[in-house]
């Protein structure tokens, strides 16, 4: 009998804002009676929600199950920024961006096309308008390096023959009400969304079609004649076809063993504040021109709005830290904000919190087949609204043997390449991590 099991289930540290602001009324249910299923999805985020959608459109007739070890939309697709951006940027080591033309386009169509999906989804599941918001953002620059990039990243973008616009700092200042900025780069293709309403509104809906359990991990799976059996804390499922959709956690199962990286970034978000404290349009999205920089949102919440600032990267490959770490890095995000914006010195944050990233050395997904019945769409590369939506769409393309042939740029990538001891990839990542953020400079 072949057997996996996992001793530890996801740990989340802090308060995530989202859960908190114009949140959807999601109702919670937990398994506690022993049930049979075509299809059982293991993880409630952008992977899973995927492929249980794409299980509606495909096999409509199976029975599907889907288990999270965390109420819906409290785990990382919950804690996400809130970006769904259609557009690649890579950068070098010294500040270009880089990639050829070809390889710009296929990743540009993959977006895309995870973009298209999520949309559809959206709007069957009834997301509501406020909540998935197709307004683009700016690349902010503040410093002459990060000035530098962007002008390496306009050139490339002028030889995809992608829309884009430059702002000068009055034209940051009128959009931001901040005086920080110098430039940014504006493109108008991404989405800014509601991470915890947008997999609540999408699991709610899904109920009409599958099962959907909170707060029910999965301790155990163990092969029985042609299937197999997943133990949870209070009941049993028994299931031809089990999908990994939980991102890092797979390693707690024993799979890809050294071969993911596992990232810590934090977030904060203020109390609310009203529309005469601070000029600037309503809804905006900041992503740092430097990749180490501070992502910023203004973020309507009601009758007020509210700030989001997201910076600072750790490694911890046991994909856990503690509130004394959550302190620090909560001092570091609170310098970035008074930064960009003084005015609000006296206004405190709210919420706090550390999300996870999941990396392979090599820039893979972690797919495909695991064992017979057992199948991956893990390891979004920190691109969990896009990868994650492409994982979950492609894993059931094809198991599905589905007419869209897309899923074969997940299927033909190599597989995530061998990594160091954890400790020492901890501390390599790390120094790493610390040199890019002392190089960032004022973008931090």
């Amino acid at each position: 009998m072949t057997s996996y099991s996992s001793h530890h289930s996801p740990v989340e540290t802090g308060q995530n804002a989202w859960l908190s602001i114009n949140s959807f009324p999601y109702k919670s249910k937990f398994l506690d009676k022993n049930t049979t299923c075509d299809w059982l999805i293991l993880g409630g985020g952008f992977a899973g929600l995927s492929a249980a959608y794409r299980l509606q459109q495909l096999r409509p007739k199976d029975k599907v199950v889907l288990i999270d070890a965390l109420k819906i939309g409290e785990g990382s697709a919950g804690q996400n920024s809130g970006f769904m951006i259609d557009l690649p940027h890579n950068i070098s080591a010294s500040g270009n961006y880089t990639a050829s033309l070809e390889k710009d386009k296929k990743t540009i169509e993959l977006h895309r096309h995870a973009m298209q999906f999520a949309k559809d989804i959206a709007e069957e599941c009834g997301v509501s308008k406020e909540d998935f918001l197709r307004i683009g953002k700016i690349n902010g620059a503040a410093t002459p390096s990060s000035i530098s990039w962007n002008d390496q990243y306009q050139k490339q973008l002028q030889d995809l023959s992608e829309d884009h616009q430059v702002f000068d700092r009055k034209e940051m200042k009128e959009l931001t009400g901040s005086e920080f900025y110098e430039s940014g780069l504006f493109t108008p293709g991404t989405v800014l969304f509601h991470p915890s309403n947008y997999v609540r509104n999408i699991a709610t809906k899904l109920r009409e079609y599958c099962e959907i359990f909170d707060n029910t991990p999965a301790t155990s799976i163990n092969s029985q004649n042609n299937s197999w059996l997943v133990q949870t804390p209070k009941a049993s499922i028994s299931s031809a076809n089990i999908i990994f959709a939980i991102n890092g956690h797979i390693q707690n199962f024993g799979f890809y063993k050294n071969r993911l990286i596992h990232l810590f970034t934090f977030a904060a978000v203020t109390k609310k504040f009203s529309s005469d404290q601070l000029s600037g349009q309503d809804q905006w999205g900041i992503t740092p021109a430097n990749p180490v920089g501070t992502t910023v949102r203004k973020i309507k919440d009601g009758d007020g709005f509210r700030l989001l600032v997201r910076n600072q990267w750790q490694c911890h490959q046991s994909m856990q830290i503690n509130q004394s770490i959550l302190e620090a890095k909560e001092q570091r995000l609170r310098q970035s904000f008074e930064i960009r914006f003084p005015i609000f010195k006296q206004l405190p944050f709210e919420f706090t919190w550390g999300g996870k990233v999941c990396l392979s050395m090599n820039n893979v997904p972690a797919f495909g087949e695991l064992d017979r019945g057992l199948y991956s769409a893990c390891c979004s590369n920190g691109l969990g609204s896009i990868n994650g939506t492409l994982a979950g769409k492609f894993i059931i393309d094809k198991l599905c043997q589905s007419n869209d042939q897309t899923y074969l740029s997940f299927e033909n990538a190599d597989k995530p390449t061998l990594l160091p001891p954890n400790f020492l990839t901890q501390i390599g990542a790390n120094l790493n991590i610390k040199t890019k953020e002392w190089r960032a400079g004022r973008e931090l």
